[in-house]
């Protein structure tokens, strides 16, 4: 019985327990025998407007980076890269303490998967992985949040809105990496008497 039951708390820490994985180790399981490739957004200021726009907050960071499969350089010479699934990293504060999340979101916006890299609260108040998994399926648009599409946590509340942030905003971000923000439109000059 008892190798069994150490066979089952090393499967526990290595699939999201509270074991902490780092952003190497979750692209390794998210992506196994695929070459990653990271890439730093440095958004511009109609970017990051953009980006907190989508997301529905008042200001977001002006850099983000994305992991995905298939860089340039392994694409044969005149392939059109395309970007298929991307990882995104979050990492913020639930109450004082961090959680560290990692985002997998598809071509067409959509999540497919979220990991929990790290969760320093209380264990108390981190909801089960059922939880996290009602993202997947999930895009951007007004019933991405808690009482609509996402069910809150009875005694991880901020938890809850911490995640459906993050996934808001990693949302947003793929979106403007992916297709860029719109354009400004001219201001026409005024008429002269």
């Amino acid at each position: 019985m008892k190798p069994l039951l150490l066979v089952a708390l090393a499967s526990f820490g290595l699939a999201g327990g509270s074991g902490p994985l780092t952003h190497e180790q979750a692209l390794a399981a998210a992506f196994p025998k695929q070459k990653m490739a990271s890439q730093t957004h440095y958004w511009s200021k109609e970017e990051r407007a953009h980006v907190a726009t989508l997301a529905g907050v008042k200001k977001v960071s002006g850099t983000a980076t994305s992991w995905h499969v298939a860089p340039k350089q392994d694409l044969p010479p005149k392939a059109t890269p395309k970007v298929g699934k991307q990882a995104w990293f979050d990492k913020r504060a639930v109450r004082s303490k961090a959680q560290d999340l990692m985002v997998i979101i598809d071509a067409q916006g959509k999540v497919t998967k979220i990991v929990v890299c790290r969760f320093d609260e209380p264990q108390d108040y981190r909801p089960s992985q059922k939880w996290y998994d009602q993202f997947v399926g999930e895009t951007l648009d007004e019933d991405l949040q808690i009482g609509k599409d996402i069910h809150a946590v009875s005694g991880a509340t901020m938890t809850a809105r911490a995640t459906t942030a993050a996934v808001r905003e990693l949302l947003a971000a793929d979106q403007v990496a992916r297709h860029g923000a719109p354009k400004p439109k001219p201001v026409p000059a005024p008429e002269q008497d």
